[in-house]
């Protein structure tokens, strides 16, 4: 009996048939447009504020007490490499490396990468700029923040690079995506369950009738 009156609504023959396909289109529709704006948004700010706080800790870092004596001092690796390693497990990000003014790695979470030139761009920030740039590097693709280390003359001694990886950026974004779809999900039941129950007041109203018959 149940699946007769479901097959009944479905009667794209009658006015309440008609008017629930049109209605459910329009639903699917909408979902879709929903969920593919909000996984872009989602993305969108999860590269955001991978971005804020690479910089964040990048320029916190450079201009963090004692730097710039540990840049000068006979063993910068031995006093900066345990910092910047206690800095990248407190902040989440893969990597945090500082390098002389040649750009010269002093730390780095990979030991063996410690006394080689830094990957990436560096030019902004050996003229005292902090800049952001997304590239290839030693962990992979990842975004990456440089900020300069100044000494008391202002003069350019170091740098401090900070970042994440574009991997690990879409993690955090895809763990927020099951969440996403499950509210779309329940959206487009509720909104098609609606969409039924207008569909069968209507096909009470005009008795199931196609607009011929009623005409």
């Amino acid at each position: 009996m149940a699946g007769r009156r479901f097959r009944s609504w479905l009667n794209v023959r009658s006015v309440a048939g008609q008017v629930f396909i049109l209605q459910l289109v329009i639903v699917l529709l909408l979902g879709a447009a929903a969920t593919v704006a909000l996984v872009l948004q989602v993305r969108h700010d999860a590269t955001d504020e991978a971005r804020g706080r690479s910089v964040a800790v990048a320029e916190a870092f450079a201009n963090s007490p004692g730097i710039v004596q540990a840049l000068h001092s006979p063993n910068p690796t031995k006093v900066l490499q345990p910092k910047a390693e206690a800095v990248r497990k407190k902040s989440g990000l893969d990597f945090v490396v500082v390098t002389n003014d040649k750009g010269i790695r002093y730390t780095h979470p990979k030991l063996n990468r410690i006394g080689k030139h830094y990957v990436g761009n560096i030019e902004p920030a050996l003229h005292g700029h902090t800049t952001v740039d997304t590239g290839p590097g030693t962990l992979g693709e990842a975004m990456d923040a440089v900020a300069p280390v100044f000494d008391s003359h202002h003069k350019v001694v170091g740098l401090v690079g900070a970042g994440i990886t574009i991997q690990k950026v879409s993690g955090l974004a895809n763990r927020q995506l099951p969440l996403l779809v499950g509210a779309v999900s329940a959206s487009l039941v509720l909104a098609t369950g609606g969409t039924a129950l207008v569909s069968r007041r209507l096909r009470r109203q005009t008795r199931g009738l196609d607009p011929v018959e009623m005409t």
